[in-house]
Parts: structure tokens; sequence; C-alpha cells
């Protein structure tokens, strides 16, 4: 069969929050856009994989408004370097909140269905995994395309390293789909949960489990079709949400925003359980591709050269009598004295020490932030936004300081706050501000007051950064004090 006249569209799902990786990961600036310790993010190489074992000149993403932005920001940079090309569609799907990944599946599908045809095939692949052999994993796609075209769904199959207790596995059987004398699919007999330790050494040597990637390749007829043999509940429920959504598009970029009243009624469920384990056109690639979830401390301490104490640190680190311990501090000092098997990440505004046979329990700590009403789960210091980003500097009972970053051409929105006053200083760049009805610029080392209760934009009119320190002061000073009268980026 060939290929060629079936368009393969990659399918990036971008909504998870990575708790493992807490503190560095977090709600608002999750596992994927977090940099490696090479500089880049997951999403930056998820993206020019999607794009290089596709060929294709179209993406899909799957995600929420906040990193919407993000994403389109990391793939103009991208496109900048010369690294994407700069004609590519991009097609996003904001979720209001998430629904698990079958409901993202389905919804990608089901858009995808009504652009192409039931032809169209989708290669769906997180957006915060690492895969270190692109070359394997091409085949690998290849194949998986051509079992895909036959009205089969395929998984991609890890060869399993290791007893790992984290992963979820898939049961091979030894019923033979098709092989190119390289790779071979087979048909699936069961997907298994995560195991214990002695059931996983178990898989390991058995030859026909592997570890379930996460990762997809089928057509949107396909698709469609086995959800309405085992979930038409859910695809009727996908269909009303879609029959409530916004469509907004350039001539590049669409965005679809699902309605939040509709999506609300979706069920929340992964594509594994609600789908792949149901179905009787399931089929497994195993693969070596240098594949890793990234989920874990100890897994991204690998990328981390070893010393000759079996250490790994990255960024400001002194480790003195120190031994099988990891140490990420990308930003500030971090100084170990006498201790072993511990891993210790240094975010700035929190520290995490944990043995490293805590290592995939990280996530308890994000729970009980939660729970006290904290939300260091949920910010860094620096939070991104649309415009640019801001840093908490510094704040008490009645004051904060911010240093704020506004990219080119862009400004912050119309508004207006009840309980603060703002005093603005230019640092660097040029200022066009409107306060209470008067225009007028701020140059470097200038500034001006902002009194409660007035209309108020920042925006930079020039080609370089704009940065401003903000002190604000007020009885209260909580980021929802603000009252929206305009925004560019639909935030109101």
């Amino acid at each position: 069969m060939d290929n060629s006249i079936f368009p393969l569209v990659p399918v990036i799902l971008s909504g998870g929050v990575g708790s493992r990786l807490w503190p560095i990961s977090r709600k608002h600036h999750p596992k994927p856009f977090v940099k490696l310790p090479d500089g880049e993010t997951l999403m930056s190489k998820t993206l020019r994989r999607a794009i290089l074992v596709s060929q294709s000149k179209e993406l899909m993403i799957v995600t929420n408004r906040d990193l919407y932005f993000h994403t389109k920001d990391e793939i103009a940079n991208m496109q900048s370097l010369g690294v994407l090309q700069k004609g590519l569609e991009q097609n996003y799907l904001l979720e209001p909140f998430g629904r698990n990944t079958a409901p993202a599946v389905i919804s990608a599908a089901f858009q995808l269905y009504q652009k192409h045809g039931s032809n169209v095939v989708m290669l769906v692949m997180p957006a915060d995994h690492l895969i270190s052999d692109e070359e394997s994993f091409s085949q690998a796609v290849q194949l998986a395309q051509e079992v895909a075209l036959e009205g089969q769904l395929v998984t991609f199959g890890i060869f399993p390293k290791s007893p790992e207790t984290g992963y979820g596995y898939i049961h091979s059987s030894d019923s033979l789909i098709k092989n190119d004398n390289t790779l071979s699919a087979f048909r699936i007999n069961q997907f298994v949960e995560k195991p214990d330790l002695e059931t996983a050494q178990s898989y390991c040597s058995s030859g026909d489990y592997f570890w379930n990637a996460g990762i997809f390749c089928f057509t949107a007829g396909a698709l469609l079709k086995e959800v309405e043999e085992h979930e038409p509940e859910l695809l009727n429920q996908i269909k009303a949400t879609f029959e409530h959504s916004t469509v907004t598009h350039n001539k590049t970029i669409s965005q679809t925003e699902l309605s939040a009243e509709t999506f609300a009624k979706v069920r929340d469920v992964s594509i594994d359980y609600a789908l792949l384990e149901k179905s009787n056109n399931v089929s497994v690639v195993p693969c070596d591709i240098g594949w890793s979830d990234v989920g874990s401390w100890e897994e991204m301490s690998k990328l981390i050269s070893q010393d000759s104490d079996n250490n790994r640190l990255y960024g400001d680190v002194i480790a003195l009598d120190t031994q099988n311990t990891n140490v990420y501090s990308p930003g500030h000092l971090t100084a170990t004295l006498g201790v072993e098997n511990l891993t210790i990440v240094n975010s700035g505004d929190a520290v995490l020490v944990a043995h490293k046979s805590s290592d995939q329990n990280v996530k308890k700590i994000v729970v009980e932030l939660e729970k006290r009403g904290r939300d260091a789960h949920i910010n860094h210091p620096t939070v991104y936004r649309p415009w640019g980003s801001y840093t908490v500097l510094e704040d008490g009972l009645s004051f904060k300081i911010k240093r704020i970053i506004v990219k080119p051409g862009c400004s912050l929105s119309l508004q207006m706050h009840q309980h603060r006053s703002e005093h603005w200083v230019v640092v660097e760049g040029r200022a066009k501000v409107m306060n209470n009805g008067d225009h007028f610029f701020l140059e470097s080392n200038e500034s001006t007051f902002i009194s409660a209760g007035h209309k108020h934009r920042l925006e930079n009119p020039d080609d370089g950064d704009l940065i401003v320190i903000e002190v604000q002061s007020g009885e209260y000073l909580g980021e929802d004090d603000i009252v929206r009268f305009d925004d560019k980026y639909g935030r109101l």
C-alpha cells in the first residue's frame, strides 16, 4: 500500500503536570517546558521529532489555554532558528480542563476526520517523552502507519531494560500482523497495570511483555469506528462539545476552544481503559528507540554525566564527602556534605530532599501542598504569560516586588485593580503606558504611579524586550485582583 497518498498527522498531547518532577515541574510550567541539561525542552524535542518522522506540514496539539501561548512561543522560537519550517500548519484543541487521554485523542480524531476524511493517519505522542534514537523511531512509525491503514489501532511497545514498577505493560501474542524484516507488529493479548517488583521481573524475563510507551498510531476512521462500538456515549459527549465550541484561525494557526459547559460532562478516562483494552483490533510494534518518559528525578538524572563518586550534579553544586547522590540546582548554590543515596532539587523557592528509594513518591508532596492550600505546586516564582513573564523578587504583608518582561510588540491587558497600587520603573527598553486615560512613553530609568481603581495598560512598542520593576502596595495583592476591560489574548 502506498502510504504517501494518506496524510500522517502528528497529534501531541500536552496537558499533564509531571508532579514527580516537582519542584521544577508545576501546573503552569509543567514538564514539557522544563529545560533539560542539554538546554532543550521535551516539547521542542517532541515537535522536531514529530515533523521529522511524519514529513508533515501540519500538526495538532491538544492542550489548554495557558499552555497554548507557551507552545506557540516554543514553535516560533524553533522557526526563528530554522528548526521548524515557517509555513507549518498548527491546529490547537484547547481543553478547559483535563479529562484524561481518551477525550483528548477522540476529540483530535473527530476533528481530523472532519478535515481529511477517514484515512488520515494519526501519530499520537505525549509532549513530555524522550526518544534518543530517532532513526529507529522513524522506522517503527513507518511500519505502524502501514498496519494502521489496515484498520488496526497500533501501540508502541518498548523492550524493557529493567523491571520497572512505574510503567504499564503490554503482553503481545505470537500472532504476527506484519513485518518488514527488521520490525514486526503483533496482536495484543492484554494491557497490564503497573506491577509489583516480582511481577515486573517475570515480565522482563519473558520476552513478550513490553513497556507501554503511550504512543499510538491509527486512522481517524478506525478509531472512531471502535469508539462508536465500545464507547458510544463518550463519542456523543464529544460531538456535543464540538457543537458548542468556538473556532478561530488565520493562515497557519487554528484553535478550537472546547466548550467548558459540555466538556464537563465528558467522562474522565484513559484511552487504554476506554477503548484499547476492549477492542479486538489492537496491535503492538515492539521497538528499541531509546525511550524514556523522564517521569522521575532518577530518570532526569540519567541525562547528567556521573562523577567518580556515582553522583550526578547539575547547576551550581558543591558536593563534599557525597556518594550516589543526584543534585539538580540550575539557578542557586546547593552544597552537600557527608550524605549518600539522596535526590536533592533546588528550584530557588523550594528544595526537595528525598531518599533515592522514594523517587516515585514525590507526587505525595504535591498532594500535601494542595491540601495545605500552598500554591508551590502551581506556579514558579517566574510565571509565563502570553505577553512575556514576571518574576516575584520579594513579597510581604502589604507589598510585592516583580520583574516584568514584555516581549516585543506585546502588551498586558487593559485592566484595573481594586485593592493595590503599582509603581513602575523601566530598567530596559521603552514602555508605552495608558494610565487613567493618559497615554505616554517611559524611557529607561523613568517611572510612573498607578493608583488603585485606575484603568491602565503596559505595552512594548519596540523590537527588544521591555523590562520593568513593579512595586505593588495595598491591603490585598492576589493575582485575582484584576478586572480586565480589553485583552488581545482572549482572557476576558
